[in-house]
């Protein structure tokens, strides 16, 4: 089999895998939408929704652009415009059972265009364990949730140090462009915590949280984010994820306000991925 029957094979491969994915997605949408009550949807509260899936959608670009920066470490010379097309076209494999076909059909789908497949089974374990790095420093923003008595300023200052150090140790073996993808992948992070907690905000009627504990909100959703991450064969975090915040949040706020919380913004990632994904379709 010659190199371009190899790579058309493999663009097959990997669209097949896209298209599954897609019916996936349509399932798990179905799905959260007839846990929503009725009375929840009001025009504005639809907006919000639509607000929120579409700046998740954006944040995704972020991805794609970190995970270029892997690939150009690797010594892999690829665009803006391929490395986010073929990010967007695979993400939503992530909502198939397995946890792992994301990252199949972009290694199938990057070598279809001719790039190195070693170079990108390396860059799919560092955006890995950066992820999970950067994901992890995220527990001190969530302590306060876990013990009063650590306040804000503690849990914020042992993150800022914890960043120093990371920042510190790349510097010393030369790796400054690890530390410019850590950073995005921070931004990634917090963007997504804050569209949990904008739809956690509009839905409790009642709101007394103090502004300080905005931020243990984001490190909490961080923090099972990374859990389902890490979890073998959950799809997405499917199932993680919920378990994990109803944990942490049941003492703050109404069983039915945080559920409903994550189920509109599990749906509202859903629809975000979508958006993205057609944006990736439209990169010709």
């Amino acid at each position: 089999m010659n190199k371009s029957s190899l790579r058309k094979l493999l663009n097959y491969a990997g669209s097949i895998i896209a298209l599954f994915s897609v019916i996936f997605v349509v399932h798990r949408i179905a799905e959260y939408w007839k846990r929503v009550p009725d009375d929840t949807f009001t025009f504005k509260f639809l907006l919000l929704i639509l607000v929120l899936a579409c700046v998740y959608g954006a944040a995704n670009i972020i991805l794609a652009s970190a995970w270029r920066m892997l690939l150009l470490g690797l010594h892999q010379s690829i665009s803006h415009r391929v490395a986010t097309r073929i990010y967007g076209l695979t993400q939503l494999a992530k909502y198939v059972p397995g946890n792992i076909f994301q990252f199949a059909g972009r290694q199938l789908l990057t070598m279809s265009y001719g790039f190195s497949g070693k170079a990108v089974a390396k860059s799919t374990v560092l955006e890995l364990l950066l992820l999970i790095v950067s994901g992890a420093t995220f527990i001190f923003w969530m302590l306060p949730l876990l013990f009063p008595e650590f306040n804000f300023i503690y849990g914020f200052s042992l993150f800022t140090f914890a960043i120093m150090a990371l920042v510190f140790g790349f510097e010393m073996q030369g790796k400054r462009n690890l530390t410019k993808i850590m950073t995005k992948y921070f931004l990634f992070l917090f963007i997504s915590g804050g569209v949990f907690f904008s739809v956690l905000y509009s839905i409790v009627d009642n709101w007394a949280v103090a502004p300080t504990f905005i931020l243990p909100l984001i490190g909490a959703y961080v923090i099972s984010w990374l859990a389902g991450l890490i979890t073998p064969g959950s799809p997405a975090g499917v199932g993680i994820r919920e378990f994990i915040l109803l944990l942490l949040l049941k003492p703050f706020f109404a069983e039915i306000d945080i559920i409903l919380a994550v189920v509109l913004s599990r749906f509202i990632t859903i629809v975000g991925d979508c958006f993205f994904y057609l944006f990736s379709l439209s990169l010709k």
